[in-house]
This record gives structure tokens, sequence and C-alpha cells, in this order.
């Protein structure tokens, strides 16, 4: 038994609590005559229930018996966390079954009665794990030359990228909407390579910015805040290649957590790389063998037009990252700066002549202003 506690735990089963209660309870219409508690109770039958809605009641309560398994755990036991998860769920779905019975648009059942304590015991288990994996997530020591400024520069700049536009939608329409892609999970491996990347250096983001106790907590807290963001952020979706890439990180950070920091960031930089000449070199590698490269016009570069804010931000994200862990590495920061800048120009010109290039001019700018960045904040 651990006696290592969460403090992310309570907060984030409070959170999810109070989410369980506003989308089990609304339109919160509640009848002046409705039936007892025991009336409902007789009247639970196994109605049938749609695929999509069978899901959401799996997915709402997984968050709330993984938040439960780490509040228990530490203090009696891996059994009686998982236990506390599935019976904690399973309490708090047959009341929301009770309350809907004077709801006249709900229909409490057996069906989401059982779902939910699935999902609660699914998510224990989660919680278990999590529990088990995160002492050994955590870096060895404190990391030299925390430089926490641009530690919280890439944090920021990878919120943005996954919760743009900020417009708050807490209908029930919007967490459908969000949670239908994973209905039907498919997904590619460039998508799930780049959930994979940009989360490894947030992890790596998180253990500079963060106390070497409580970093796993923050990181915790960090992917619920993207994760609950985009069910709850007009327009936007849950990923499963996102979920994927989250759930495979687990054990990749237990294994890198022994390399000391410049190995950690020596890595990480050639991985973000690899990823980088990855999106330029592999369509141009699929095409046609015998295509000649030609430079492009300067007329043709700068004409290729910015992003969008999403997807600027994203690149800010991997150009501040990646220069960032060159200088982690031991490099001067302006050898740094210059090498990012030199690989971006490099991939921008590497794309003469495709019919939609992914690299121009801004994400030269972009490179230019990390590299002034990190020059001028790394200590």
């Amino acid at each position: 038994m651990s006696s290592r506690t969460h403090f992310a735990a309570p907060l984030l089963l409070a959170i999810f609590v109070a989410l369980i209660l506003y989308v089990s309870l609304y339109p919160f219409q509640f009848g002046a005559d409705g039936p007892t508690a025991m009336e409902v109770l007789r009247t639970l039958s196994w109605a049938r229930a749609s695929r999509g809605d069978m899901l959401n009641n799996v997915l709402l309560y997984v968050p709330l018996g993984f938040c439960i398994a780490l509040t228990v755990e530490p203090r009696f036991g891996r059994l009686t966390g998982i236990a506390g998860g599935l019976v904690g769920g399973a309490l708090l779905s047959i009341t929301m079954e009770i309350m809907q019975g004077s709801i006249a648009t709900r229909v409490p059942s057996l069906t989401d009665l059982s779902l939910n304590a699935a999902g609660a015991l699914a998510g224990a288990i989660g919680g278990s794990a999590w529990h088990a994996l995160g002492v050994r997530m955590t870096p060895q020591a404190n990391p030299a030359g925390r430089s926490g400024a641009i530690a919280l520069v890439v944090l920021v700049l990878w919120l943005i990228a996954r919760l743009w536009p900020f417009v708050p939608d807490a209908s029930l329409r919007q967490l459908k909407r969000a949670v239908r892609p994973l209905f039907t999970p498919e997904f590619g491996w460039a998508d799930l390579t780049a959930f994979f990347v940009g989360w490894l250096v947030v992890a790596q983001a998180v253990f500079h910015l963060a106390r070497r106790q409580r970093s796993v907590d923050v990181f915790l807290i960090v992917i619920a805040v993207v994760l609950v963001g985009r069910t709850f952020t007009a327009g936007n979706t849950l990923e499963f290649a996102e979920l994927a890439a989250i759930a495979l990180l687990l054990p990749v950070l237990v294994l890198i957590s022994r390399v000391e920091d410049r190995g950690r960031s020596a890595l990480l930089a050639a991985a973000l790389g690899t990823w980088l000449a990855s999106v330029a070199l592999l369509p141009a590698l699929g095409g046609a063998r015998d295509v000649a490269v030609e430079l492009p016009a300067l007329g043709e570069f700068l004409g290729r037009n910015a992003p969008p804010p999403a997807e600027l931000a994203g690149r800010a994200f991997s150009y501040v990252a990646f220069t960032w862990l060159l200088a982690g590495t031991g490099l001067f920061p302006h050898v740094a700066a210059g090498l990012t800048v030199l690989l971006v120009v490099l991939l921008g010109l590497m794309q003469a002549g495709a019919a939609t290039p992914v690299y121009g001019w801004i994400d030269v700018v972009i490179a230019i202003i990390a590299g002034i960045l990190v020059t001028r904040w790394r200590k």
C-alpha cells in the first residue's frame, strides 16, 4: 500500500460529480407530484438504448471511478480503491435514476444504472493503474536549469491549440457531438503519433514547472482540462487518437523517467524534430519517384496563407518546444534557436511544388520569435 496521496483527485472528483449532476438532471424541471424513491425503483426496467447513449453512460462515469480510486487507494489499498469506485459510481447512478423519475423528459432504467457502474469500475481500474505508475513517471530529480517561463509558454500554447475558440457550450447537444467520434473509433497513425509526441512534450514542460512530488498530479489536471474543455467548448470534439496516445504515454514516461534531464530533452527533441520533418517529407515520398524537386519562387513562398488560430498556436507550440528542448540538451540557446529556424526553412523549401504546402513564411516568422523567446527567457 502506497501512502502517496493525490491532491488533484478530490478537486477533480468534485468537478466530475457536478458534471454528472448537470448531465443527468438537465433540464432541471422536476414535477411537483413526482413518484417516491421506492416507486421509481419498482418501475426500473431494462430499457433499450442506442449505441451512442450506451457509450455516453459508460464514459460519463469513467472519470468518477478514476478519481474515487485515486482518493481511496493511497489510504486503504488497491482493492478498496477499486471497490470504492464501483460502489460510489453505482450509488451516485441510482440516486440520479431516482431523481430522474421526477423529470418528465428523462427515463430512468436499469440499463443506465448498469452502464454507469461499468464505467465507474473501468475508471477505478484506470485510477489504480495511474496510482501504481505515477510515482514511476516522475523524473528521479528536479530538472537543472528549470527555465520555467519557457515551459509555461509551451503549456499555454498547447492549451490554446487544443481548446480554441474558448467559447463554452454546456449543452447536451455539444456533449453528444463531442463524444460522437468515439462511437466509431477510427484514427490514423499520423494523428496518434502527433498526439503522442505532443503530450510527451507537455509532460516534460509540467515536470519543469511543478515540484517533483506534485508534478504527476499537475499533469493529470492538464489532461482533465483538455479533455473536459474539448467536451464543452463549441465546435470541439474528443478524438480517439488523443485518448489512445495518452494511454500509451504512461508506460513510456515510466521508461524515460530514469533518464537525466538532458537525455530526456535530447530524446524529445529528436522525436519532435522527426515528426516535423515527416509532415513535410511523407507526402513527397508517397508520390511519384521521379518528381523533380525545385525551389519555390519567392512570391509563391510568401503567398502561402497563414493557418487558423488553433493551428497557429500548434505550430508555435512545436517551434518553441523544439528550441527549448534543444537548449535543454546543453546547446547554447542562440545555437538552438538557429537550428530551429534552419530546420523550418529547409522544410518549407522541401515542399516546393506541393499542392497544399504545410510550411510557409509564417512558420519562419514563428520559429524566429520562438528563438528570441528561448534566448531571452531561458535560465
